[in-house]
């Protein structure tokens, strides 16, 4: 099939975006230079708004029809209008449907940070300033917070997994003043100058513009790899030879998803509670998150709706069914989210990812089984937790039958001075607490040694020790409720 005048330019912008030459993006097309030029010239007039210094590709609006819209909304000075950098193929804000990528957007809500609550944007970014690897193209009071915009030229969607590398970079970097982890997106958008933030009542306002002249390309060096480490590692992927992989089946996946739901509904209701999540954009993003796992693990697109409705309900604020629908639609992309990724979209904070089943860190998931692995089976205690109660039972009972002093307890059980009246001095202090863990412990420790299983597991020098231990415990707390009597009387 011949391909069109258009579909070659197309395909040498894309060429010419991606950092070949132009003779060379001519010679892959196989078209002679001059011709590839002159389709070049025709696609730019026709779909870039182009400047003397400055290049801004849209293929839906021209530069006068934005510039009479920026000035209709100034006029009558609406609140919260944005616009997006970046263009797209189609009026659908979806990242796959992303034309050209103009520049990177550094939001800073620097205002939920104690350290910098009290600055103003214009303070704020004198604090910021020496720490930004190049000089910003623009820099925006957006009426709460702050944007660090750098424009560049020449970049098109193929380069979208690049310009997500150096966004993480700049997260990484800026964390820490607040930058906002929400706002990495190539859909990203922000407010423009001269309209009114109604969350604060200013007005956007510009603080400062740069004559720059930046291409993507030249903030890749700050990506930890190189482009040949980038070559070895792709012809390793390539070149390894896999063991037989059996792929199960997607709908085999839906058994997995219940605890993923379960955790998105818990965090709705710890953060109800707190009342610190209401900010913009939460709830979209957590609907978000659950419908693309949902179709992710097997379910359909109107299961995955379904799904976040009934989530939505557990809001403080839910949204609307039109707006869950419209608004928190996952895209075409079929991208695992890993766990990481979801609890830094949600900043999900360690005590949250506690209360979690799967939205941990690994960490922190490790901690837990380890946790769990040294504990008894039975008698659901740790060796330390057991160990610690029997030393003081030992103690109290050495103290209270043989009447010892600290000393000579130390030396009949092999431990300290010092922890001996430590574990006096906690008994003292807590005489309730003590009592009822050795209750509960002689309680759970009496119904073990009467199951077949302690004679199997358990060794014979071990099963002596706890049937002594046993003995001894109920002796003692005889002894002590003698005693809570005869005071009582």
């Amino acid at each position: 099939m011949k391909i069109d005048g258009y579909e070659i330019a197309e395909r040498l912008f894309d060429l010419v975006s991606s950092g070949v030459s132009e003779e060379a993006a001519a010679e892959i097309c196989e078209i002679d230079h001059e011709e590839a030029k002159a389709l070049l010239d025709e696609y730019g007039k026709k779909y870039c708004n182009i400047t003397d210094n400055d290049l801004f590709y849209d293929r839906l609006f021209t530069k006068v029809d934005y510039f009479d819209a920026c000035e209709r909304v100034i006029k009558n000075k609406e609140t919260d209008v944005y616009f997006s950098l970046n263009s797209f193929y189609r009026s659908k804000r979806l990242s796959k449907d992303v034309r050209h990528i103009n520049a990177f957007v550094l939001d800073f809500d620097f205002y939920k940070i104690d350290k910098f609550k009290d600055k103003t944007p214009g303070e704020f970014y004198k604090v910021i300033k020496e720490k930004l690897p190049f000089n910003p193209t623009a820099v925006v009071d957006s009426g709460r917070g702050l944007y660090v915009i750098y424009s560049f030229k020449h970049c098109s969607y193929h380069m979208t997994k690049l310009y997500e590398s150096i966004m993480k970079f700049f997260f990484d970097q800026f964390d820490k003043y607040g930058m906002d982890p929400l706002a990495q997106l190539v859909t990203q958008v922000i407010r423009i100058p001269g309209t009114i933030n109604s969350k604060s009542g200013r007005t956007v306002s510009i603080i400062e513009m740069n004559d720059t002249d930046y291409k993507i390309q030249d903030f890749a060096h700050f990506l930890p790899w190189t482009v040949n480490e980038v070559k070895e590692y792709k012809n390793l992927k390539v070149t390894k030879k896999y063991s037989k992989i059996i792929k199960k089946k997607i709908t085999k996946k839906k058994n997995h998803f219940k605890p993923y739901f379960e955790d998105f509904k818990k965090l709705i209701m710890i953060r109800n509670k707190s009342n610190n999540y209401c900010t913009e954009g939460y709830r979209e993003q957590l609907l978000y998150l659950l419908q693309d796992k949902a179709c992710q693990m097997g379910y359909s697109s109107s299961e995955a709706v379904d799904m976040a409705l009934e989530l939505n309900e557990f809001f403080n604020k839910p949204m609307t069914a039109n707006e869950v629908k419209q608004q928190c639609k996952p895209s075409g992309d079929r991208r695992v989210r890993k766990i990481d990724t979801i609890i830094t979209k949600l900043s999900i904070n360690i005590e949250e990812q506690k209360q979690m089943k799967v939205l941990k860190k690994r960490w922190l998931k490790k901690s837990e089984y380890a946790k769990r692995k040294n504990k008894h089976p039975l008698l659901n205690r740790t060796k330390a937790q057991m160990k610690r109660l029997e030393r003081r039972k030992n103690v109290l009972w050495l103290k209270v039958e043989e009447k010892l002093n600290n000393s000579a307890i130390a030396r009949k059980l092999g431990i300290d001075r010092g922890t001996v009246i430590a574990d006096l001095k906690y008994i003292k202090n807590n005489p309730s607490e003590f009592i009822k863990k050795l209750e509960v412990y002689l309680q759970e420790l009496e119904e073990y040694s009467k199951k077949k299983v302690f004679t199997l597991k358990e060794l014979y020098q071990d099963q002596l020790a706890m049937l002594e231990f046993l003995l001894s415990g109920y002796k003692l707390l005889e002894k002590i409720r003698r005693q809570e009597s005869a005071d009582y009387g």
